[in-house]
């Protein structure tokens, strides 16, 4: 006997769920690898162009599912279409769940461009920044899961019970290792740009940046289960403040606030639920630059809207080192910081680093 495609539907949805279960692919649209590092300690004399540059690497070994541990979806029970039985005798299946085994890597390169103009307004001056990524990403799913028993209504005779059991095993697995493949792949390309205006003050031991940023989806992102360089096709407005204070002159606290406040994705209609991030930092001047620890939390505060998969709240919670020193000769500042993720919830769990440069122009 031959089944309707019921097995492969199945299939499909776990492969679907691999590829939507979060709105914006475990992937919300805020550094990762910490944003305050030595440069809290920036003098008050610096105004005019900047280029920054960051390349970031991220080695991801899983997928975090609702209890922290690895993705698990669930996939639910139906009957099967047995040409041949009466319906009286049609086997039906229990539901069942799917383990994710995801696992990949992701390097990013930040290009950005920024302006803090000599004019003050407010005791503090205009900020504006344009930062352009470029993406690569090597993206391995495994989707892993035992059949479901079938169950019987009635008396069906055992040779046709035993090749029904075994078509419908084959068909199962075949479209879990499908989808597996679907998912998997590798890509590169340009990621979704970001826009920033802000105002900020530099005192003799506060610095204040209070700033919103605008991200566009110029990545190029499509709804089939493999990587993209770009996060969706929506808008995402960040509002942040960040404080710093120098309690000493050698000695730098910074804390920074966000919010990510996204619009509905035009191409599967799915609408990432509303974040918050919280950044804190403490860093102290030595001879040779800043060394420093810092903490992130990034969270969403709202369900996702029109997940097939329910609320898939994100949440990463990492902590880290950095240092900071100057080039002399370029007039340039190098940060680099190691930030490791300590908990998540439908995240990916691995660890970030990052090598960032400022140039003066």
């Amino acid at each position: 006997m031959t089944l309707t495609k019921k097995a492969a539907s199945l299939a499909l949805l776990a492969g679907y769920a691999a590829a939507g279960h979060a709105a914006e692919g475990f992937e919300p649209r805020y550094n990762l690898a910490g944003s305050l590092g030595g440069e809290i300690f920036a003098p008050p004399d610096q105004t005019g162009w900047a280029f920054v540059a960051a390349a970031t690497r991220v080695p991801v070994p899983r997928v975090s599912g609702d209890d922290g541990k690895d993705l698990r979806l669930a996939l639910p029970g139906s009957t099967l279409n047995v040409p041949g039985l009466p319906p009286g005798l049609q086997p039906s299946y229990s539901s069942g769940k799917v383990t994710v085994e995801g696992n990949g890597a992701m390097t990013r390169t930040d290009i950005a461009l920024a302006y803090l103009t000599k004019e003050e307004y407010g005791g503090g001056r205009l900020a504006f920044a344009l930062d352009l990524p470029l993406i690569r990403k090597d993206q391995h799913i495994a989707l892993q899961g035992a059949t479901p028993a079938l169950n019987w209504p009635g008396p069906v005779p055992p040779p046709v019970q035993s090749g029904v059991t075994s078509q419908f095993d084959s068909q199962y697995q075949a479209g879990l290792s499908a989808q597996s493949a679907a998912s998997s792949g590798k890509v590169h390309g340009v990621g979704d740009a970001e826009l920033m205006a802000g105002w900020q003050f530099v005192g003799d031991r506060w610095r204040v940046l209070a700033g919103t940023s605008l991200i566009l989806p110029s990545g190029k992102y499509s709804t089939d289960p493999k990587p993209d360089a770009g996060t969706g096709n929506f808008r995402t407005l960040r509002p942040a403040l960040q404080i710093g204070y120098l309690p000493t002159p050698r000695i730098a606290l910074g804390a920074k606030v966000s919010l990510g406040l996204n619009t509905r994705n035009h191409d599967n209609q799915l609408r990432s639920g509303n974040w918050f991030g919280v950044e804190v930092a403490a860093g102290y001047m030595t001879p040779i630059g800043v060394v420093g620890v810092h903490a992130l939390r990034v969270q969403q505060y709202q369900d996702d809207d029109g997940n097939p998969f329910g609320p898939s709240r994100f949440r990463s919670t990492n902590a880290g080192a950095f240092f900071t020193t100057k080039i002399p000769g370029i007039d340039s500042v190098l940060t680099l910081q190691y930030i490791d993720t300590t908990s998540s919830r439908h995240a990916k769990h691995g660890s970030f680093t990052q090598l960032r440069l400022i140039k003066l122009l």
